[in-house]
């Protein structure tokens, strides 16, 4: 079978590639990009291409317009509360499945994620920017739970994500307190690594995108993997990963070339070998 390396073509999403630097902007402005049943289903079209076949060693994932991500469809939950013949537990249990699998798709790319984050992340939104392996924020963004004010419970990996991020009995009180928060409370709270004006946002993201898509692929992917890891390993089982990992970092190119450039008092120039 033959790949492509061509974008898959989207309705409520854009992928955008500059050189080795992609982006995924959610595309649906006119409601804060808030996720429709449509959208969740091309997000996991997405994050499978971005993880398997995409040719880049960095993904930017913002929001057009004002927002990053509303969350949830609000509009698709009122034709299930309002209308009987509709069987609004089973059709959420569907969508939630797939909104599921496309995060456990992004959290396989390889290379480094960044959310710059707009502005609003409600809900669902919120738990795509955790996701996310970094945040930058514009300061006209705010983060919001979200889902006790209509009595749902969170998805998207919210309750996996946000414990990790900012330790169990803290993410509990943010999920019962349920307030907006500040880009700089986010900061504070260190849910995003920086806070920039909204008319920088996109240059420093891009910025830090070159910045990690510098560093060596190899090294980039055993981070993620390691460190993803980790939590759940013991501490034997995590060494014994370590140590096959490093063991095979030693057959690559880049570490070759890295030494030599060690040595030789120059900077690296990774390759991805």
């Amino acid at each position: 079978m033959t790949q492509t390396l061509s974008p898959p073509e989207l309705k409520t999403l854009r992928i955008e590639i500059d050189g080795e630097i992609g982006a995924l902007t959610l595309d649906r402005p006119d409601v804060f990009n808030a996720m429709s049943p449509e959208m969740i289903g091309e997000l996991t079209v997405a994050f499978a291409w971005l993880a398997d076949l995409a040719p880049l060693r960095a993904l930017v994932v913002t929001g057009s317009g004002t927002a990053f991500c509303a969350g949830g469809d609000i509009n698709w939950f009122r034709r299930g509360v309002e209308d009987d013949e509709i069987d609004l537990p089973s059709q959420v249990r569907r969508v939630a499945e797939a909104l599921h699998q496309a995060i456990v798709d992004l959290r396989r790319i390889p290379y480094p994620v960044i959310a710059a984050v707009n502005g609003p992340a409600a809900g669902a939104g919120f738990s795509l920017a955790l996701a996310c392996d970094t945040r930058i924020a514009s300061e006209s963004a705010f983060f919001a739970c979200a889902y006790g004010r209509i009595g749902a419970s969170p998805d998207g990996g919210m309750t996996y994500f946000l414990p990790r991020v900012v330790g169990p009995s803290r993410a509990l009180e943010i999920l019962l307190d349920d307030s907006d928060m500040s880009a700089q409370d986010a900061l504070a709270e260190r849910i995003v690594a920086e806070v920039v004006a909204p008319d920088e946002l996109m240059t420093r993201v891009q910025a830090r995108a070159e910045e990690l898509a510098a560093k060596a692929p190899y090294y980039v992917r055993m981070a993620k993997l390691l460190c993803g890891q980790s939590i759940e390993n013991t501490l034997t089982e995590h060494l014994q990963l370590e140590r096959h990992r490093i063991a095979d970092s030693m057959a690559t190119e880049d570490l070759l070339a890295g030494v030599e450039a060690f040595f030789g008092g120059e900077k690296p120039q990774f390759s991805g070998r």
